[in-house]
């Protein structure tokens, strides 16, 4: 509650400054144009670096080591090699 009713001071505090002088005024309103100029420039050069060092690359790796090469099988499985050899029927 304390902190409302410091803001409802502040905020008439402002108002009155600006409704004594109409310079005060162009003033506050020139520097949000400004504000917003800026904001605009800075998120299209923020955008533009981000494509930059972070666009999409697509790289092949073709390393035939990796790949795995299934021999002898005729049911498309990978054979394994152990003691006991059981019937596929």
């Amino acid at each position: 509650m304390f902190k409302n009713i410091v803001i409802v001071i502040l905020v008439f505090l402002l108002c009155s400054l600006l409704l004594q002088n109409k310079d005060n005024i162009d003033l506050l309103v020139g520097n949000i144009a400004e504000t917003k100029d800026k904001v605009e420039k800075g998120t299209s050069y923020l955008k533009k670096s981000f494509d930059k060092n972070f666009s999409e690359k697509k790289i092949n790796i073709d390393i035939p080591s990796l790949q795995i090469q299934v021999e002898g099988s005729t049911d498309g499985g990978i054979e394994e090699d152990t003691f006991f050899k059981e019937d596929n029927k």
